[in-house]
């Protein structure tokens, strides 16, 4: 298991607080063979009310859906379980957890099928069984799962009722489902919660198929990452949740210092990311650059085949705090070009209308307007020109400046030039397009 840390923010003045500084903890999990994976117990707990056969048949795109979940958990190898549980107002069919091997595929594939819609909805007695089909097994050390698909709600159902050992992933089918029971049924059991519209039914087929294949090929449980800050000043505001992982809660202590992050199930080559929020206080580092240690992050979890305990290593967010007045002297650099060139710039005016002075006295002692009007157009081409090429240089140079003093302040120099920061380090400058004369 990989745990990394990177921020986007390199450096804070030291003058200066930064409030909500952004950390990305990523922890992400090494491609297993099917070998090394856990098997897993799955119950399938499917709605079917009345409601589930109106429009095109909501049923009948779960039916369709649940083949993957089939397919997904017997693939070769694996020891996977499934067992259907099917409801309206009642308990309608329950079947045992079944290894899916090519005669448990069929078997689970039949029930599936053979599912019609009628009567009401009860949230409670389908999850009350799932529980006991769960809770009877003998070897309870394996992963278990529930899978829960409905169109519809139950007013009569309290969050007391929601089977906190094992994690639920609802699926909320049309618009007329209940998300707010479905939600809360997700995250007191460290669940997921997905919404299928009446407008995308089909994509229930995708949805199943990806957190099928995801729950069979789990290789870390119950994964957390330790969040500890470094520095008296530095605080923990808040932490920002995983797209790829809805299932995950976090927790900050009271003292706003320490945090954990509770993952839960890793599954092979999957990855993960969360955004730590921090609010880092005025001051300088401790280190030779002034750099300051504000967090510590480490995490630990269980491999899924052997429960045994792995501990991930630390590793500490470093921010620079460079000083805003050597920040100003980075600025210099710009400046004193600019300087520059404005300087040649008024240099060619002056000498162009002193050119063109001249001109304008020949063409009246010489008494050859001709002559002396064309040698003015020479003049002005020649002043257009030479400022279109001084405007050019100008711009490449300041652009070299610019780079060169971002770096300088990347790299903490405070404008001192050093070996490693030359003009070659810098981009190249995009090309200007040329003017015709």
């Amino acid at each position: 298991m990989q745990l990394s840390t990177f921020t986007k923010v390199p450096s804070v003045p030291r003058e200066q607080n930064y409030n909500d500084f952004p950390v990305t903890v990523r922890v992400k999990a090494p491609e297993m063979t099917v070998h090394l994976l856990a098997p897993v117990d799955i119950v399938a707990v499917i709605d079917v009310s009345e409601s589930m056969g109106w429009d095109i048949s909501r049923l009948n795109v779960v039916k369709k859906a649940m083949a993957k979940v089939i397919e997904n958990l017997g693939a070769a190898g694996a020891e996977n379980r499934l067992s259907i549980v099917a409801f309206n107002h009642e308990v309608t069919v329950a079947t045992a957890l079944a290894e899916m091997t090519e005669r448990g595929k069929k078997s689970a594939s039949k029930t599936v099928d053979e599912l019609q819609p009628d009567g009401g909805t009860s949230f409670s007695v389908a999850l009350e069984k799932a529980k006991q089909i769960l809770d009877g097994r003998e070897a309870k050390d394996r992963l278990a799962f529930i899978i829960f698909l409905s169109d519809g709600s139950d007013n009569f159902f309290y969050k007391e009722q929601v089977p906190k050992a094992y994690p639920i992933h609802t699926f909320g089918i049309s618009n007329d489902h209940s998300a707010t029971t479905l939600k809360a049924m997700a995250r007191l059991s460290s669940g997921s919660y997905t919404s299928i519209t009446d407008e995308d039914l089909d994509k229930i087929t995708e949805e199943l198929d990806q957190l099928s294949d995801k729950l069979s090929s789990i290789v870390g449980v119950d994964m957390s990452i330790n969040l500890k800050s470094l520095h008296p000043g530095v605080s923990l505001s808040r932490i920002g949740p995983s797209e790829a992982h809805d299932g995950s809660k976090s927790e900050i202590g009271d003292d706003k210092q320490t945090a954990t992050i509770f993952v839960g199930c890793v599954s092979s080559g999957k990855e993960s990311e969360f955004t730590v929020y921090l609010n880092v206080p005025e001051g300088q580092g401790n280190g030779t650059e002034g750099a300051m240690d504000v967090l510590m992050v480490g995490g630990s979890y269980k491999q899924s085949w052997d429960q045994k305990l792995i501990t991930l290593d630390e590793s500490v967010v470093t921010v620079k705090r460079p000083s805003l007045t050597s920040s100003c002297k980075e600025l210099d650099l710009i400046e004193e070009r600019v300087k520059y060139w404005s300087k040649v710039k008024l240099d060619l005016s002056e000498m162009s209308d002193k050119a063109e002075a001249e001109a304008g006295v020949i063409k009246v002692s010489g008494g050859n307007g001709e002559e002396s009007n064309c040698q003015c157009q020479v003049l002005q081409a020649l002043r257009e020109a030479s400022m279109e090429g001084i405007n050019k240089a100008m711009h490449h140079d300041i652009y070299t400046a610019t780079m060169l003093a971002i770096m300088l302040r990347h790299c903490g120099c405070g404008g001192k030039t050093t070996p490693a920061i030359t003009t070659e380090n810098v981009p190249s400058m995009p090309a200007q397009p040329t003017k015709a004369v």
